[in-house]
């Protein structure tokens, strides 16, 4: 279980990196390849914000607060179902019950295999990049023991405040990229970790029209891998101009391996 105090993190702060460094395997860093991966819905199965508002009494997930989403964002959303479940059911949000919830959403199908398929491949290094939070984040990985696969997890910081209660903070408060919640810019994070000539290659792994802002800013050689029949497969008609990568649909983890590992150059 993380623990961040709220005190010391500073907006923009959150970037946890693996102890294992970047660019050690003894092969040069032209050679190198990235592959970012969006969590929601890309590596598991559902949102994790969803998932966690099931823990509430269903006359609490009304329409009043889903309508925060649209409005307001995840971020907010989260936040208000946190104080609820602290408030009014005395839930500890470092106890077992929100651990639990998130540690309970099943992988995306074939989706571990293809991580450790990756992993066993020395030139390749692995990052998230999320609109979720570290919380919920390291504890799935860390249930499936996968956490030590990446060298950089990028989101929105969870901490446990003195009380218990769980606060998700923002990564940012950027206003640059209007494809990109104001909380998290994807894009400029890739950018930063892309390095300038550190990769040969990115690959980047979504489902969603966040994801398209990093995905623009693909190059040809690298690969954006798009979950087909979810929110972004469904709006490239009127976007896939903006990608000059290559494009592959993927279903599951089993059919991403199947077309993705031959391309990682």
């Amino acid at each position: 279980m993380i623990i961040i105090s709220k005190s010391l993190l500073p907006i923009g702060s959150w970037l946890w990196r693996c102890p294992r460094p970047l660019c050690q395997s003894g092969e040069p860093v032209e050679n190198r390849v990235l592959v970012a991966f969006d969590f929601d819905k890309t590596i598991i199965q559902q949102d994790s914000y969803l998932a966690v508002s099931q823990l509430l009494p269903g006359e609490r997930r009304n329409m009043a607060l889903l309508e925060i989403l649209p409005k307001f964002g995840w971020q907010i959303f989260i936040n208000r179902v946190l104080q609820l479940l602290h408030e009014d059911h005395q839930l500890d949000s470092r106890a077992t019950a929100v651990g639990q919830q998130v540690r309970s959403i099943p992988a995306v199908p074939g989706m571990l295999h293809l991580m450790r398929c990756l992993d066993r491949n020395p030139t390749v290094d692995m990052c998230i990049i999320s609109d979720a939070n570290s919380f919920f984040i390291c504890e799935w990985l860390e249930s499936y023991g996968i956490r030590s696969l990446f060298t950089d997890i990028v989101t929105n910081p969870g901490c446990v405040q003195a009380d218990g209660k769980l606060l998700v903070l923002p990564y940012e408060d950027q206003t640059g990229c209007d494809l990109c919640v104001r909380n998290l810019c994807k894009g400029g994070v890739l950018q930063q970790m892309r390095c300038g000539d550190l990769y040969k290659q990115v690959v980047y792994v979504g489902d969603s029209c966040n994801d398209l802002c990093p995905m623009k800013s693909l190059r040809a050689g690298d690969v954006a891998c798009i979950r087909h029949g979810f929110e972004l497969h469904g709006r490239m008609a009127a976007h896939s101009n903006l990608l000059s990568c290559s494009v592959l649909m993927w279903r599951d983890g089993h059919e991403l391996e199947e077309h993705l590992l031959p391309r990682i150059a």
